[in-house]
């Protein structure tokens, strides 16, 4: 289905304003899309992938878009006919062939704010630690410890706990099972705990 810019400009400012309704709406209708993107700019590449690979890049893109609150939708311009799907389109291509070249881990594909009293249940026996930093530094130091985890579980961050959205309906955005997202869940959390942990042993 063609979106109008009107609707496309609609559905961005509802992205931006932090309508949970509207980021399950943009990942849902373009997930197809982003994910045939995914597989195009692959075979134009002539690199070999599998499925994982896909929604890898997939979970990058959604990421991509989001950060900063939705900087990369806020520059959509909708101009000479430009959709939003052909916008979306030119970021999945630039986002793969950019993790392609550089194929380090080096890229910045997200920047995530976390409340730190969301956050509090990830520190352990670090919470002593983390207590000496300043509000402002805490919430930098773990950008950064998110910033380092796989792009599925920063995409699940950043719907579970920045918008709050119930695992049953992340597990239907992100299409896998509800068993799945209880596990990715889980997962998630201990991954950036130990992120956590690691960064401070480093930092202290």
């Amino acid at each position: 289905m063609r979106y109008s810019i009107d609707e496309d400009r609609a559905l961005i400012s509802a992205c931006i304003s932090g309508d949970a309704e509207a980021l399950e709406n943009l990942i849902r209708r373009y997930s197809p899309l982003v994910y045939r993107y995914v597989q195009q700019t692959f075979n134009s590449s002539n690199v070999p992938f599998d499925e994982e690979d896909l929604k890898e890049h997939h979970n990058s893109v959604f990421t991509l878009l989001l950060e900063k609150k939705c900087r990369k939708l806020r520059q959509f311009r909708g101009k000479n006919g430009c959709s939003l799907a052909s916008w979306i389109r030119l970021i999945t291509c630039r986002a793969v062939l950019n993790q392609l070249r550089e194929n380090s881990g080096d890229a910045t594909w997200f920047h995530k704010r976390v409340p730190i009293d969301e956050a509090s249940e990830i520190f352990s026996d670090e919470k002593g630690a983390m207590e000496s930093i300043e509000d402002e530094e805490k919430k930098q130091f773990i950008k950064e410890c998110i910033q380092k985890l796989n792009p599925r579980d920063r995409l699940f961050i950043k719907l579970h706990i920045e918008q709050e959205l119930p695992v049953p309906r992340v597990a239907l955005i992100m299409q896998i099972s509800v068993a799945n997202a209880h596990t990715l869940k889980h997962r998630s959390i201990e991954r950036l705990k130990k992120m956590v942990e690691n960064s401070l042993k480093e930092k202290f």
